[in-house]
């Protein structure tokens, strides 16, 4: 039976319409799904050990191309001056001292704890953590690294909230990172950065690291796999990647480089980049080259995916470049890690959602790692406020250009380090606070404060006590009063918690 034309026609419509409708329901939940979030951070990279910050001499192609297509955040901060205490900060959204993580490889995540993986699990994240661990020991047998001892700091990634790792407690060499050319760690032959050229697999000449891969309760890679560590890392992190997207599952990755903490170790590729400099120098910027590669493929490879649009990266440092060498920047800033002047907290630092940012910016407010916790949880629609006292803000506001101001200042405690010896620390501290444009710091255990505005000052040179007393009395009394909490939450949990 022939159907009437009009028949035919309404039934096009419906199918249109339809369609549409399924279209707009589609792109409707893809609009609101919550979104990957990758969260990347180098060890030991200072503000101005990138190229897009200004320096003249090293080769990060893809960090540069990531900071002109997404939010350029020129004023971000590591919550701590060395890497233990901001990668705390980092998984709990809460100062170092409160996760009693004062200091690097001094303490370890308990498990009264909640971090970033855990929270994103309730949701049905897939979590994995990739490179550098730092905040706990990963075997209750054998002791590694400087923590004080297996049993009394085991707090691995499969411990807080991750479903995957492929991670180390502390710092392996970038190149060849089962093998180090040179003397042991604390040794006289012992090489920051590597002085000759090394090859993949070399086994002379040098030792076995002290540190392994760790994949899960007793589990790791006990093999040297040679070759670029960054690599290796991404390696891992990729696989994650494309599973959990296979599986159509939302996922965190927590990709936390070697690079470039010491033992500094480039491959023949990466030194080749930077031929007429000296074979240290080779190493030094060929580490720094050989993330930024990971870093560029790890973006390709979300596009590939089909994932880009709809996944954040966030990219910075754990804090700013060390003081063992003088290869390394922190750019204008003065100081360096290990201190609370600009130089030891202030980081590069980037973040992408295409989804959302639509267009590169520069954000100078300032913004700190304690930030991720509360800003990713409320973006994935997680409740995290109320449970315990959180010193991270919700700068999503920011990100969008909604506000250019963050509700509270930023403080910072930390041990003072020993003048002649900054990787030893002294009984005393060292404290800050910024807020806005101001900076109040305190170098000798509080007996004196100094008052800059960053905004014009960013070699923190100028002190303006005198000259603003008032904004140096309430900053002050802010730090104080902030401080003081910590203080009282420390003696509550040593009242509660196994000391």
């Amino acid at each position: 039976m022939q159907v009437p034309p009009i028949i035919s026609i309404i039934f096009i419509l419906l199918l249109v319409l339809n369609s549409c409708n399924t279209d707009s329901e589609n792109n409707s939940k893809q609009k609101n799904e919550s979104p990957n979030i990758i969260l990347i951070m180098a060890d030991d990279l200072g503000w101005g050990d990138v190229a897009y910050n200004g320096n003249k001499i090293v080769k990060t192609p893809h960090l540069d191309q990531m900071a002109s297509e997404g939010l350029k955040l020129n004023r971000f901060y590591a919550a701590a001056p060395v890497c233990s205490p901001t990668r705390a900060s980092a998984l709990t959204g809460r100062h170092p001292y409160r996760v009693k993580i004062p200091w690097a490889g001094d303490g370890f995540i308990h498990p009264n704890e909640l971090t970033i993986a855990e929270m994103l699990k309730t949701k049905g994240y897939a979590t994995g953590h990739f490179g550098k661990w730092h905040v706990g020991g990963m075997s209750q047998s054998f002791k590694q690294s400087y923590f004080p001892g297996p049993l009394t700091t085991y707090s691995p990634p499969w411990e807080n909230g991750f479903e995957v790792s492929f991670s180390t407690e502390s710092m392996m060499p970038t190149y060849n990172p089962y093998y180090h050319v040179g003397g042991d760690y604390g040794a006289d032959e012992y090489r920051m950065i590597q002085t000759e050229a090394v090859t993949h697999g070399q086994n002379t000449g040098g030792h076995r690291w002290r540190d392994v891969y760790w994949t899960g309760p007793g589990q790791f890679l006990d093999s040297n796999p040679g070759g670029d560590d960054a690599e290796l890392v991404m390696d891992k992190a990729l696989e994650f990647i494309e599973e959990k997207t296979e599986l159509d599952k939302q996922f965190l990755a927590v990709i936390w480089f070697h690079n470039v903490h010491t033992p500094v170790v480039s491959g023949k590729k990466h030194r080749e980049l930077y031929k007429g400099l000296t074979t240290k120098e080779q190493h030094w910027y060929g580490a720094i080259s050989a993330m930024d590669d990971q870093i560029g493929r790890l973006r390709a490879e979300l596009k590939n995916m089909n994932i880009s649009e709809n996944t954040i990266v966030w990219f910075c440092s754990d804090n700013g470049p060390s003081y063992i060498h003088n290869l390394n920047s922190a750019g204008p800033y003065r100081g360096k890690k290990a201190e609370l002047l600009e130089g030891g907290i202030i980081v590069p630092s980037i973040i992408e959602w295409p989804a959302k940012f639509t267009a590169p910016a520069i954000i100078n407010t300032p913004m700190v790692t304690s930030d991720f916790f509360p800003t990713l949880l409320e973006i994935s629609g997680v409740k995290w406020q109320g449970q315990v006292p959180i010193d991270g803000e919700n700068v999503f506001p920011i990100l969008t250009g909604d506000t250019i101001h963050r509700k509270q200042p930023i403080g910072f405690r930390s041990p003072l380090p020993v003048r002649l010896n900054l990787e030893k620390t002294q009984n005393a501290e060292q404290w800050a606070y910024i807020d806005h444009q101001y900076k109040l710091i305190s170098m000798d255990n509080g007996k004196t404060y100094q008052l800059y505005d960053l905004s014009a000052d960013v070699r923190e040179s100028v002190d303006l006590s005198e000259q603003l007393p008032d904004i140096k009395q309430k900053l002050l009394e802010g730090l104080l009063t902030w401080s003081r909490s910590i203080d009282t939450e420390l003696e509550m949990q040593n009242n509660t918690y196994e000391k």
